[in-house]
């Protein structure tokens, strides 16, 4: 990576919690060895291949590469709950990138679907503390009524988050499952 601008001007905000700010690259949380080809957890790897201290890390993965490294570490065993966390997280925005925040349009496979809402769910259950996430990601696997259930049940005091909560429950009205920039 070489030195780059550190602010979030003209940084996208999207509804699965994902921000792209193009003047503030992020480096994925899990990296390809370009060496052996297998997948690791940047923040548990010494650097083998780079006396220089030049970095191999390259950005983001795409959908393809996320889905391979996830089952590749899922096979491996996480150390802990928050790498799982973190690679989960990786995979649902990965998806979203591939299917939906692209310009180029994806035919969405059964085995991908199964994968995405799986995921949501685990998730859902496991990471996620906050309702209005919550509700979020169930709209996004097609759980309309939960997703307005939960909804509902949020109080918001804030303009911001009033703002968001409005922009799901209408998605939920129009039975939108597709993730969504966020006007801010």
């Amino acid at each position: 990576m070489s030195l780059a601008s550190g602010n979030t001007f003209g940084a996208e905000y999207w509804s699965d919690n994902k921000r792209i700010a193009p003047m503030m690259p992020e480096i994925s949380y899990v990296q390809k060895c370009p060496h052996c080809g297998k997948y690791y957890i940047i923040g548990r790897q010494e650097v083998k291949h780079a006396e220089s201290g030049m970095s191999f890390d390259t950005g983001e993965l795409d959908f393809p590469e996320t889905k391979e490294a996830f089952r590749q570490l899922s096979e491996e065993g996480f150390l802990d709950g928050n790498e799982e966390t973190g690679v989960r997280m990786m995979l649902h925005r990965a998806y979203n990138d591939y299917y939906h925040r692209s310009e180029e349009k994806h035919t969405v496979s059964e085995e991908d679907k199964v994968l995405f809402r799986g995921n949501a769910l685990w998730l859902i259950n496991n990471a996620l503390r906050d309702n209005l996430i919550k509700a979020e990601f169930y709209r996004e696997i097609g759980e309309m009524d939960t997703a307005r259930s939960l909804l509902e049940s949020v109080t918001v005091e804030n303009d911001f988050l009033k703002n968001i909560a409005s922009s799901i429950k209408e998605r939920i009205d129009a039975n939108d499952s597709d993730v969504f920039k966020l006007n801010i």
